[in-house]
């Protein structure tokens, strides 16, 4: 099981393979949740500003990494710093790049699995149970929701192990198209059965009394999360990439089509809630307990759109898993020179102890807080996507802005008009920096002390 080539065959395939890390459960479960949570239409607009203000930007700085300095998200960080004349101890950005994607692994891999049981149990129908007992029972259930992330976990380490060409490529030019083609009917679904109107307004009305600065932060971590900026698992396709592909291009498109989805699960989701008078802010449990209320309101049919919407989460969560865990082998083969296998082997392991930690979070540990934070599950989902993400976000902007930029040009990012290529170059100094730090700073004052400026 061992890979044939450390690059991807055709310029589509990193497309592919991008699209399909970006496009995930952060899309179709984080955002609409998220985007509930923090005022709607408000949260909305500013995660399109910061996708295009710095999300782009800070993608193809993360692309450009890898694509230049051929290796795992630290050793092209330590060849590229050898290049500049810069500290290798800017390789401490791709170890955190790791740290964020474990740590990611580790609970992702539960709400994965759970969507899987979900699939099985729309499938068989609610009948007249009431939706927030059974997921109660489902999430107190600590063996049950171990034994469905193990058989995640173990399937997205099979495809890894196969390596780039025989696992994720092929596997990424199966799910990426089905996953798009579920996305449409979804959407189609909500604008014939449910309450579209109700919908757009919610997600794009500017609601300016809920604008804080944890709202801000959510919006940003969202906006990375979703891209999979600060992974490591950009710089690692990016090393894979052909000679002649252009980074430039080749990231409007995945960023283009990430967001697209993220606007579509959206437009999938908040029609049926809308529809059937239930609450847009519940949070991570809505498209467990609120969307299986309006299957349960559909009736028999709800036993057919029930089980291809939770078959989508999992196609979304399986594409992104893959992915997730690819930084960490790659880093782990070539620094220790063992195989695929034995590498993934390991990194399975060690996500199988940190999603037992997550798991613990919605049963036997659900009352152990973790500071301002509820419990263990919150507390491995808010240090990843609201704290690592960005501090990564920030060290990839100022590594590529500032020691970098003398190696930058049209050739590796396609961007022939120079006003543009200066632009980018500014906002990975300047703009993205500060904003992050900034973000960052407010974010975490709000969110762990209670403190709030605005």
């Amino acid at each position: 099981m061992q890979a044939k080539s450390n690059q991807w065959n055709n310029n589509l395939a990193f497309l592919l393979a991008a699209t399909g890390s970006a496009v995930g459960l952060g899309n179709i479960w984080g955002f609409p949740y998220k985007a509930g949570e923090n005022g709607g239409g408000l949260f909305v607009l500013l995660y399109l500003f910061f996708v295009i203000v710095l999300g782009l930007p800070v993608f193809m700085a993360e692309v450009f990494i890898g694509k230049t300095g051929k290796g795992n998200p630290v050793s092209a960080i330590e060849n590229l710093a050898v290049k500049s004349k810069s500290s290798k101890s800017w390789n401490l950005v791709g170890y955190a790049g790791i740290l964020a994607s474990l740590i990611i692994a580790g609970y992702y891999a539960v709400i994965a699995g759970l969507v899987v049981n979900y699939g099985f149990i729309a499938a068989a129908g609610f009948g007249v149970s009431d939706p927030s007992t059974v997921y109660a029972a489902e999430v107190a259930n600590f063996w049950e929701m171990t034994f469905w992330f193990s058989a995640f976990l173990i399937a997205s380490g099979i495809v890894v192990g196969y390596g780039i060409d025989q696992g994720i490529e092929k596997a990424m030019r199966i799910l990426l198209p089905m996953l798009f083609v579920l996305v449409i009917l979804m959407v189609g679904y909500g604008a014939v059965r449910g309450d579209m109107a109700s919908a757009l307004n919610y997600l794009f009305s500017w609601k300016a009394d809920q604008f804080n600065a944890g709202t801000i932060q959510a919006a940003v971590g969202q906006a990375f999360f979703s891209l999979s900026i600060g992974m490591g698992t950009l710089m690692a396709f990016g090393s894979y990439m052909p000679k002649d592909q252009k980074l430039g291009n080749a990231s409007v498109v995945v960023v283009t089509a990430d967001t697209a989805v993220a606007l579509f699960a959206g437009l999938a989701i908040f029609p049926l809630v809308f529809f059937f008078a239930l609450d847009p802010t519940a949070g991570t449990e809505l498209v467990f307990k609120t969307m299986t209320t309006a299957f349960s309101e559909m009736g028999p049919l709800g036993q057919f759109i029930g089980p291809l919407f939770y078959f989508l989460l999992a196609v979304a969560a399986f594409s992104s898993m893959i992915s997730i865990l690819e930084p960490s082998v790659v880093f782990l083969s070539e620094k220790f020179s063992i195989s695929r296998v034995k590498a993934t082997t390991f990194v399975v392991l060690f996500c199988f102890l940190l999603s037992l930690v997550s798991v613990a979070g919605f049963n036997v540990w659900k009352d152990i807080s973790i500071g301002a934070l509820d419990n263990p599950f919150e507390a491995m989902k808010y240090l990843a996507d609201d704290f690592l993400l960005l501090l990564v976000g920030t060290g990839i902007s100022v590594f590529v802005g500032w020691r970098l930029e003398n190696t930058i040009n049209s050739e590796v990012t396609g961007i022939t008009n120079k006003g543009l290529l200066n632009l980018w170059v500014v906002v990975l100094k300047w703009i993205s920096p500060i904003s992050l730090l900034t973000i960052w700073a407010l974010g975490n004052l709000q969110i762990l002390f209670g403190i709030s400026f605005f």
